[in-house]
């Protein structure tokens, strides 16, 4: 007697197919969720990092001069760590950032007092300012969409 389709389907791997058929589906019904957490996730990074470059960094390297002035402390500091040509070569790229970068900071060059306050003091009381304005705003953004 010859056997029937379902059997055979059955030996030829037919419980693959169910679970081809199952991994596919997870597959479509995961792929929009892991696409939003990776948006999310990236937003998130995104956000953190200008926080600490605005709050934490910037400042800092403001207040060594500027970036150029950071760039050729670091070079130094390399410097003194290598010999032979590749010390040459960064002491010269050093020298070239030190031509171009300013003696002072910007912060103490010709400061113009408004009230007792110098325009470094003044911009950066703005900027945390527009920083909470901006918190505020996330906050009541996330209880909006909380309550929806």
């Amino acid at each position: 007697m010859a056997k029937e389709p379902s059997t055979v389907a059955e030996e030829a791997g037919g419980n693959s197919f169910f679970k081809e058929l199952s991994s596919a589906a997870a597959k479509k019904a995961l792929t929009p969720l892991l696409a939003a957490a990776a948006t999310a996730g990236t937003t998130y990074l995104t956000r953190k990092t200008t926080e600490i470059w605005q709050d934490d960094v910037l400042p800092k390297v403001r207040e060594k001069g500027g970036g150029k002035a950071v760039a050729k402390e670091a070079l130094e500091k390399v410097t003194d760590l290598l010999s032979g040509r590749p010390a040459r070569l960064l002491t010269e790229l050093a020298e070239r950032l030190g031509e171009a970068a300013p003696s002072e900071p910007p912060a103490d060059q010709g400061s113009n007092e408004r009230g007792g306050e110098t325009e470094s003091e003044a911009q950066r009381e703005e900027e945390r300012k527009q920083r909470q304005q901006r918190r505020q705003q996330r906050q009541r953004a996330l209880q909006k969409s909380a309550s929806t």
